[in-house]
Formats: C-alpha cells, structure tokens, sequence
C-alpha cells in the first residue's frame, strides 16, 4: 500500500464523525500517470477501515482506496489517513533498497528525505537532498580521495570504480553446462515453483539491468535538459 501524504490532499469531506480526503493527486498503479482522483463515498466498511474504488481519469482502469482512523487525543478532529492499494508499491526504489545488504544508511536516510520532501512539495529542499543522494552515491564507490571533485567529475570517474560486468558474469557462472539451473531450464531436471519464481525475478531483474535501466535514464535525461532549458 501507498500512503497518500497529506501535501497531495486537494480537497476533504465529511464521512460520520470522520474527515476524509475527497480528491487527491497521486500517480495511478495501473498506467502510472500522476493524476487527480476524486474519491467516490461509496465506501465498504472493514473491521479496520473503510475501502472504496474509483476511476483513473487517464486510463478508467479502477484504484482501490483504504481508509485507516487515526488514534486521537480528546479535543482533537476526528480524520483518517488514506493509502492506495498498489501491489507495484513494494517494488519501489526506496523499499529495494532497504532490503539490499551493504547499502550505506546515510543513502537510504538521504534518498527517503528526498522522496518525503518532494510528497510535501517543497522543491528547493528536493533539490538540496537530491544532491546528497548523488553525493551519498559517489561516497560509498569513490570514497572521500575524489571529494574535491565536480559532481561531473566524480561521476566520469564512477565507472574505474565499478565492475559493471559483474552481475553478467555471475549469471555466466549460474548457466554453466554442469549447473543445475541450465539443466532445469533444458528440461532435464524438474524445476519447483520456488524455483521458478526465482527465475521469473532474476528475468525480470535482468531485463531491468539491460534494457529498462538505461533507457529510463537515457529518457529522464532527456526531459530534464528540455525543462532545464525552458527555465
């Protein structure tokens, strides 16, 4: 599930004694496009929560809603929070990364802060911690010799200091004539189906790796000196 932060609430209603947010700004788990949601009071009731489903105004593909009460103090307005259910949303970049082994915290710390204050549209603290994030990067492979360095330059430098090929030697290694891998995916072997899940992430992983990866940085990369250049 995704949480909707309050910096994306256009607009609320009253539900009950309950204030809920009616229309809000989030990006569509099915095409991805950031778009406003108008939030339908056709809810039904949970043992924890209230659940409702709506139109995306970009594909009319259906979003599910899930709107959770908030514990309050006495005196306080009774609201909920409100998250958007996205199988997708465990795939995001922020929650890979806290499950890798050997990703420097000041990394996970700087690119969360970056991810929250870009939710609270604030776009000159966006800027700062984005900065810290590719600084944060360029730390953990080049260490602290290249810190007097341009970003510009560091990151020409970033490739002499990783083993880019590694990942594709690695799977070399795994498809191997006497591994067994090769052997389930020639038939020879019978595969299970944790196994073929397994396979399914790796090619996934590997597609991403390959293809994906670097197109998106070739496009945003694009995008961003077209914008950079109307400014």
């Amino acid at each position: 599930m995704r949480k909707i932060h309050p910096g994306f609430v256009n607009a609320y209603m009253r539900y009950g004694h309950l204030k809920i947010p009616k229309s809000v700004q989030c990006e569509c788990p099915e095409c991805q496009e950031i778009t406003e949601f108008t939030i339908t009071a056709n809810f039904q009731n949970s043992k924890n929560g209230m659940i409702t489903e709506c139109s995306c105004p970009c594909c009319k593909k259906s979003a599910v809603f899930i709107i959770m009460p908030k514990e309050t103090t006495p005196g306080q307005e009774e609201h909920a929070d409100m998250y958007l259910y996205d199988l997708k949303a465990s795939k995001h970049t922020i929650n890979q990364l806290e499950n890798l082994p050997n990703i420097p915290n000041d990394l996970v710390r700087a690119y969360r802060s970056a991810i929250n204050v870009h939710q609270s549209k604030e776009n000159s603290a966006t800027a700062v911690m984005s900065k810290r994030v590719i600084e944060s990067i360029l730390k953990h492979f080049l260490g602290e010799q290249n810190k007097k360095q341009s970003i510009s330059q560091q990151l020409e430098a970033l490739p002499n200091h990783i083993n880019l090929a590694n990942p594709i030697l690695s799977l070399s290694q795994l498809l191997a004539d006497n591994e067994t891998l090769l052997r389930m995916l020639e038939l020879e072997t019978e595969m299970d189906y944790e196994t073929s899940t397994l396979v399914m992430d790796l090619l996934e992983s590997l597609i991403d790796y390959l293809f994906i990866l670097p197109g998106k940085i070739e496009m945003t990369q694009a995008k961003i000196v077209k914008a950079t250049r109307r400014a």
